[in-house]
């Protein structure tokens, strides 16, 4: 019997089915369907890899700031939304029932490692933690600018999770408005809030942390859990412990590294090589009333298969594994590897 769970957040319904893995097809193959790691380290017509910089616009940012650099960040040289910048960009006023307005603000590449061969799987500590310096440095400049409302970091890792370049690398937006998804999920916060007078995020920590169901691994600030509500097989969150409403005020990016290492270290050992995307959800500036009531926190949603017509007609997802199921898996395989 399938059983249906709802999130306490935004209150979007899953469907468990685990027998669905059970089906057959002659369409759908991960194994073929993902990128093999490459064996090479430099691949003279990839633009990230060491060597190739003038490949790319010029860095905003070089960790170490020399030719044997560990991150570089720079413009995307084809943006999803305009520079601020661009003199052209101008404010359109609603027309009828259509309204458009000029998506302005910045766009960033993150180039996470100088070898063409490295990603989040085989990246060691202190690759993680250089990463995550600089990403925090870029999201702190980006997130200053007054004419910016929203920061979103973001990874897509392999052709299926919307990647375009093998070359280990995620990606900082700015931009002038606040995303939908973001907006629905501090408004479902404040719902919880108004009745509850907690944190939903908290509120979720505490009982994680105590009853450790769906806790693959915690530090002394930074919780790994599989979601009561998961969209997506093997769905992971990182939490700060302490309340945090905004990104920009984390401190603590050593905690913050090993938590992401060893929850795709665990996850590499139970999947192997697989699609994901990986993003950073955290209070819009503008939202001050949220501070109270939203936590951030960053999501990693395995793509191990694809939403068909039943998800994108209603929003219902369909998951074949409960995530005490997935959570078991994957702290079982952090426990094997410290063995």
């Amino acid at each position: 019997m399938s059983e249906i769970r709802i999130d306490p957040i935004t209150g979007r319904h899953v469907i468990f089915a685990v027998e669905r893995d059970l089906r057959p097809t002659d369409l759908w193959n991960l194994a073929k369907e993902v990128n093999p790691m490459s064996e090479l380290d430099y691949v003279q017509k990839c633009p990230f890899c060491k060597g190739n910089e003038s490949a790319t616009p010029e860095e905003i940012l070089k960790v170490p700031d020399s030719e044997d650099w560990k991150v570089r960040v720079f413009p995307n040289k084809f943006p999803a939304i305009k520079s601020m910048d661009d003199e052209n960009m101008q404010s359109s006023k609603p027309h009828s029932i259509y309204e458009k307005y000029s998506g302005i603000g910045t766009h960033e590449v993150i180039v996470e490692s100088p070898f063409h061969n490295t990603n989040y799987f085989t990246m060691n500590l202190e690759d993680f933690t250089i990463f995550i310096e600089a990403m925090v440095l870029r999201y702190k400049a980006i997130i200053r600018n007054k004419d910016i409302e929203y920061v979103s970091f973001f990874k897509n890792h392999q052709k299926l999770a919307g990647a375009s370049l093998f070359h280990p690398h995620s990606q900082l937006i700015g931009l002038n408005s606040v995303p939908d998804f973001v907006k629905y999920e501090v408004e479902g916060s404040k719902t919880f809030f108004d009745k509850t007078h907690s944190c939903p995020y908290c509120h979720i920590l505490e009982l994680e942390l105590s009853k450790k169901e769906r806790l693959i691994y915690e530090n002394e600030h930074f919780a790994v859990i599989c979601p009561f509500a998961p969209k997506y097989k093997y769905e992971t969150w990182i939490l700060p412990k302490k309340h945090l409403p905004y990104f920009e005020t984390e401190d603590n990016i050593d905690e913050l590294a090993k938590a992401l290492y060893f929850c795709f270290k665990a996850m590499y050992i139970e999947l192997g090589d697989f699609p994901f995307n990986m993003f950073l959800h955290a209070l819009p500036k503008t939202m001050k009333s949220g501070e109270i009531y939203y936590h951030y926190h960053f999501e990693i949603n395995p793509r191990l298969s694809g939403n068909a017509g039943f998800e994108l007609g209603t929003g219902i997802y369909i998951n074949s594994i409960y995530p005490e199921e997935a959570a078991k898996k994957l702290k079982e395989a952090l426990e094997k590897e410290e063995k």
